[in-house]
């Protein structure tokens, strides 16, 4: 619902600035406000879930997604809707939050990456599906439609939690919630992504931007010297000490850099170098998830069977090579090679998400999956919005203008595009020697 739910919402946002009379500046905050509610909640509702159960935070979480879809089919201001993505982000978060620790709580420990490969099947049948239902949905009924569909999936996923899913065994029972550390993060959290964010779609001056941020880092500092100090942490920065777990963060969040960096230049690349329509790209871009969702189970039943180690390192390998394929495309390139590479991008992650998932898992005690599992997904926010604005910055700074300035000028264009398709397979091939270095140790 979550990653259906954003593959869907992107795809109607014209149609909303048209319908509320906002600019596409504007309208772009039915999108922010939705990513910036869930990065700041993910680590409070993972934190919550080992103290008092996952369970039935979980179905508070989808019965709140739910609503707020509701409300969104109903606004009637632009506010009211900016309003209504942040109640749904509420719900959103706590799915993304606990879904991992639940099927690690659930599942043994030889079956856990083909759990978690199943997870990331969803995950890319999602984004699969949005854009194309999406305009379905709208070109049958409306855009209010799209928030809707929501609805009835919401009521049916609320029952059947109560009825199937077992309660938390392993609990945090000594600790308390930690709401002066919660306060902090969550400042921290939210000046650097408005400053990334802003800074990406050119609404704010760099030098704003780069104070924001430092302020952010001030926090942060803040934060973590906060959290060594108090008995009951927001986060336990214990489990940063086991390799395997701090790794395959670090591993996770440059290869979610390097991924959204090409999710957000190649659409340019096919439209403005090739000529391609919208849909024409669309289709050859859906290769992507396609393959995530076919390698992704066989890639986490293959966790289960070899260990995760060979399969990550295969993964981001793999990633980089198609990064690198990416980097040499040009104006006559064939479909063909395109479509090639576009499936080692999708076989590479799928490869490497599943068993660093199942990994990152199973490092973190049981009473603290909740964090864990809310740790690897807000290191997957940090990854999509920092990917996306250092290779938009990368890509000005090349070139000496803005994307959307470039639509006539292909060797200009294709000189920046390059530059990011390095820069993204780089930070890819960082990802492969720290995953090497896993190699070595001891799980």
């Amino acid at each position: 619902m979550s990653t259906l739910d954003g593959g869907i919402v992107n795809i109607i946002l014209p149609v909303v600035a048209g319908h509320f009379s906002v600019n596409i500046n504007e309208v772009q905050w039915v999108v922010t406000a939705y990513l910036l509610a869930i990065s700041s909640l993910l680590l409070i509702w993972g934190r919550i879930s080992d103290l008092y159960g996952r369970k039935y935070l979980f179905a508070v979480g989808m019965a709140i997604f739910t609503a707020g879809s509701f409300m969104c089919g109903m606004s009637e201001t632009f506010g009211i809707l900016v309003f209504s993505r942040v109640i749904q982000a509420i719900g959103a978060s706590i799915m993304m939050a606990l879904v991992q620790g639940i099927v690690t709580s659930v599942f043994p420990e030889n079956e856990r990456g083909k759990a978690l490969g199943f997870i990331g099947m969803v995950v890319a049948l999602g984004s699969l599906t949005g854009p194309s239902l999406g305009g379905i949905l709208v070109y049958a009924f409306s855009w209010q439609a799209v928030f809707f569909i929501n609805i009835p999936f919401g009521i049916i996923g609320v029952i059947l939690t109560f009825f199937v899913m077992p309660e938390s065994e392993t609990l945090d029972k000594k600790g308390a919630f930690d709401y002066k550390g919660t306060v902090v993060f969550v400042s921290c959290i939210l000046l650097a992504f408005i400053s990334l964010l802003n800074l990406q779609q050119g609404t704010i001056h760099p030098v704003i931007a780069a104070g924001l941020l430092i302020l952010a880092l001030i926090l942060f500092i803040l934060f973590v010297g906060y959290e060594r100090e108090t008995q009951s942490p927001l986060v336990d920065l214990n489990l940063f000490r086991n390799r395997i777990f701090s790794m395959g963060l670090l591993c996770a969040y440059l290869s979610f850099c390097s991924m959204f960096a090409y999710t957000f230049f190649m659409p340019f690349y096919l439209q403005y170098t090739l000529g391609m329509t919208p849909l024409q790209a669309g289709l050859m871009m859906s290769l992507y998830p396609m393959t995530m969702a076919l390698v992704a189970p066989v890639s986490g039943w293959l966790s289960d069977k070899i260990s995760y180690r060979p399969l990550t390192v295969a993964g981001l390998a793999m990633s980089t090579a198609g990064l690198l394929l990416m980097s040499v495309l040009g104006q006559d390139s064939s479909r063909l090679l395109i479509g090639a590479g576009i499936v080692i991008l999708g076989a590479g992650n799928s490869v490497f998400q599943s068993p660093n998932n199942s990994s990152v898992m199973g490092a973190a005690p049981k009473e603290k999956l909740g964090t864990a599992g809310s740790l690897n997904s807000f290191f997957r926010n940090l990854g999509m919005v920092s990917g996306t604005t250092f290779s938009v910055i990368l890509f000005t700074i090349v070139t000496q203008v803005r994307i959307e300035n470039v639509a006539n000028n292909i060797a200009l264009f294709l000189k920046g595009y390059h530059s990011v398709m390095l820069f993204a397979a780089a930070l890819c091939l960082v990802a492969v020697f720290i995953s090497i270095n896993r190699v070595r140790l001891k799980a």
